[in-house]
């Protein structure tokens, strides 16, 4: 599997930098990942920013966003399965993610219905990738 995260804003933030980069090393094992930062912007400047780079990607887009679908890990997981292309993930700024970014998107994944700075997003997207794998893998890792 291939997987792409395209965000904005880098992480200040140590700890969320290194559980960020250990996600992405344990799913290196099983999927290509890399990660794209673009600077901060205004919104409408970071929805043409991202727009660029999602049209670049060629694959299915999920952009995390509050107004998005909740799933279970496991229903997670499964959404992973069924896509049979690269999946591109989409992390917007602290404004959000501009409508055209949204329409542009295969899907509108939310994490949870409370907010979350842009670094935490990261880092629990990436944790939830690395679940969703190894439920795919039926690794131990996820328990239910």
């Amino acid at each position: 599997m291939i997987f792409k995260v395209i965000c904005v804003g880098k992480l200040k933030d140590k700890m969320f930098e290194k559980r960020v980069q250990e996600y992405c090393k344990r799913l290196s094992f099983d999927s290509k990942v890399s990660i794209t930062e673009i600077k901060d912007s205004t919104k409408e400047k970071e929805g043409q920013k991202l727009l660029e780079l999602i049209d670049k990607e060629k694959g299915y887009v999920i952009a995390l966003t509050e107004e998005g679908k909740e799933l279970t890990s496991r229903k997670f997981s499964e959404k992973i399965a069924s896509i049979h292309q690269k999946v591109t993930f989409v992390i917007g700024g602290p404004f959000g993610l501009t409508e055209e970014v949204k329409k542009r998107s295969d899907m509108l994944l939310s994490l949870s219905k409370m907010t979350f700075t842009h670094e935490m997003v990261r880092m629990f997207l990436m944790e939830q990738v690395y679940r969703a794998v190894s439920i795919m893998k039926g690794r131990k890792y996820h328990n239910d």
